[in-house]
């Protein structure tokens, strides 16, 4: 080949490998133990009670928020959290959160499908044609966005809508089975787990960290959810956010024809399936993270092995087992099925097929099925019976007068007859040298029996340890323990149904300098351009679906990338030159 042939070629061929797409990539493992569980929902219902059960991940900030909190002070609570049941800690302390799941008995009573994980992808796309898929020029996630993907009242499908295609589900099935957008439960038997997935949209409009709908600030591209063209009206590009929340399907049974299970908002179809994020990301390491080489899903391992990301790494927990819980606790107690089954899903949430509509029948917390559960009283101390989660001791010092999930109990079986659960940890009591709360499977040593008491004590009950015979009774210092057969105050309990509970206020910026420790200083929106500007349309319901995530989502390489464009133009080059010798 002649030295102006091969200068022809290598003109030819430069433009490709100007235009070869890289993708960062990372995941953020959640706990299956969530922050909260309840009815809250800060986006949709801020300061108020939400119309189901959902299930929240993240950083220990998270409250029912206060009507009309902009989003900018959203970011700031959020961000300043203290912990997150997540595994990027510090910088990023968002909060995910998405429906619970239940499962519904032959007798029409309902239990609460217990804990699975949550896996959160941080997905960068770029577009199908010209600069957007030369210079997709992504943008961190802004401080102060909230969004929602998918819609609770949704009951049909329309493989067209890309609103629709966003939710889907995988059974992981012995042999394996479809991805779908509806249950497989009646199909098949997950015997590994149940998984849900949303993809959130990744075009923003640039301006706006919220809308009405909570919505229309965001846009799926243009024919897919996954990767290509943002439409014009939603210019900037953000990394795509991907759930896959985990349920244990595997103890009930199922797989038989019918789908027993059903979401929190009254879905047995799945379509009604949704997610809600709000974000607590530091934007300027997300930026780097963004423009660092070794973010790339080639080096991450698909997003498994975040420690490959440098701007990450510093950020990644070691182990993701720590303890985190709300800073403000949410004084809510009505029964949600995680103990005892359940006569009916909390708030108005009736079941159906088709044509879900909004109810209030039976919304108020006071309305909920809470003949399951129940406080117990200790006649010595006055106080609720509560427990520890550092020390996993149970102490007789639980608030009376605004008492949350964890100084709710019931009954559930052991290997040799009831156990004492907590509504809140799904943990059982524990009869060691001091009374604790284990998690797995009761034995001997969680086995209780409740003895009601007669005549002038009719009002108590004792409780009678299997391990040893001897009742449980209150210590001088809060923690009970199975030492005696004596009848008194410290051996006498109550048990006291309860109301069902009240929503707080949620945390404000007035709060965070006693949450934090010190004067809270908000960070800076690294893009001044994108700063939050007040909403002054009525938007459109505009925002489209998604197929399932995967690695190949891509990147073009930028001004930090420059010896990857070089390694790969040379390879393509070179590869090009041997084919034509």
């Amino acid at each position: 080949m002649s030295s102006a042939a091969l200068f022809s070629l290598l003109l030819l061929i430069s433009p490709l490998a100007q235009a070869i797409p890289m993708s960062p990539l990372w995941k953020v493992f959640c706990q299956g133990v969530p922050v909260y569980r309840g009815r809250i929902d800060s986006i949709v219902n801020p300061g108020a009670l939400s119309s189901h059960v959902h299930k929240v991940a993240g950083g220990n900030h998270f409250s029912a928020a206060v009507l009309n909190q902009s989003p900018e002070e959203m970011f700031n609570v959020t961000y300043s959290a203290s912990c997150t049941t997540c595994s990027i800690h510090t910088v990023d302390n968002s909060n995910y959160w998405h429906p619970e799941l239940y499962y519904q008995w032959p007798n029409g009573t309902f239990s609460l499908v217990p804990n699975g994980g949550l896996t959160v992808y941080y997905l960068s796309r770029a577009g199908d044609t010209g600069t957007q898929r030369t210079n997709p020029n992504w943008q961190p996630i802004p401080k102060g966005l909230r969004m929602v993907a998918g819609d609770p009242m949704r009951r049909t499908f329309d493989e067209n809508d890309v609103t629709h295609t966003a939710i889907s589900f995988v059974c992981l099935a012995a042999g394996g089975a479809p991805e779908t957008n509806q249950f497989q439960t009646d199909k098949y038997f997950c015997k590994n787990g149940f998984r849900a997935q949303v993809f959130f949209p990744m075009c923003w409009d640039g301006v706006n960290l919220d809308s009405p709908d909570h919505k229309s600030h965001m846009s799926y591209p243009t024919k897919r959810a996954n990767g290509g063209d943002c439409p014009a009206t939603h210019p900037v590009r953000i990394p795509g956010i991907f759930f896959e929340a985990f349920y244990s399907v595997d103890q009930f049974p199922h797989g038989t024809g019918t789908n027993p299970f059903v979401f929190s908002n009254g879905d047995p179809t799945g379509y009604g399936y949704h997610g809600d994020f709000v974000s607590g990301w530091d934007p300027e390491v997300m930026r780097k993270a963004l423009l660092d080489d070794s973010c790339d899903a080639s080096s991450t391992n698909n997003g498994n092995t975040v420690t490959n990301c440098l701007p990450l790494k510093p950020f990644v927990k070691a182990s993701n087992n720590d303890i985190c819980e709300l800073a403000v606790p949410i004084p809510l107690t009505e029964g949600y099925g995680l103990v005892t089954p359940i006569k009916k899903l909390p708030g108005c949430n009736p079941i159906t097929q088709t044509n879900a509509k909004a109810c209030t029948d039976g919304f108020n917390p006071k309305d909920s099925d809470n003949s399951g559960t129940f406080h117990i009283k200790s006649a010595l101390t006055g106080k609720y019976l509560t427990f520890d989660s550092a020390t996993q001791n149970v102490y007789a010092n639980g608030t009376t007068t605004a008492p949350n999930y964890r100084q709710v109990w019931g009954q559930g079986w052991s290997s040799a007859g009831r156990s004492l659960r907590s509504s809140e940890a799904n943990k059982h009591w524990s009869m060691r040298d001091t009374l604790q709360v284990i998690s797995g499977s009761p034995d001997t040593w969680e086995t209780f029996t409740i003895e009601p008491q007669t005549g002038a004590n009719s009002s108590y009950v004792t409780f009678r340890s299997f391990r040893n015979s001897k009742l449980v009774a209150v210590q001088a210092d809060g923690t009970l323990k199975a030492t005696t057969n004596d009848l008194g105050t410290a051996t006498f309990f109550q048990l006291i149904v309860p109301n069902g509970g009240f929503i707080n206020q949620g945390i404000t910026n007035a709060d965070l300098p006693q949450l934090v420790g010190g004067t809270y200083t908000p960070i800076n929106n690294p893009d001044p351009e994108y700063e939050y500007k007040p909403d002054t349309e009525n938007y459109d319901y505009t925002f489209g679906g998604s197929d399932s995530a995967s690695a190949n989502s891509t990147k073009t390489i930028g001004a930090a990338s420059g010896s990857s464009l070089l390694v790969a133009s040379f390879c393509i080059i070179i590869s090009v030159i041997s084919l034509l010798l």
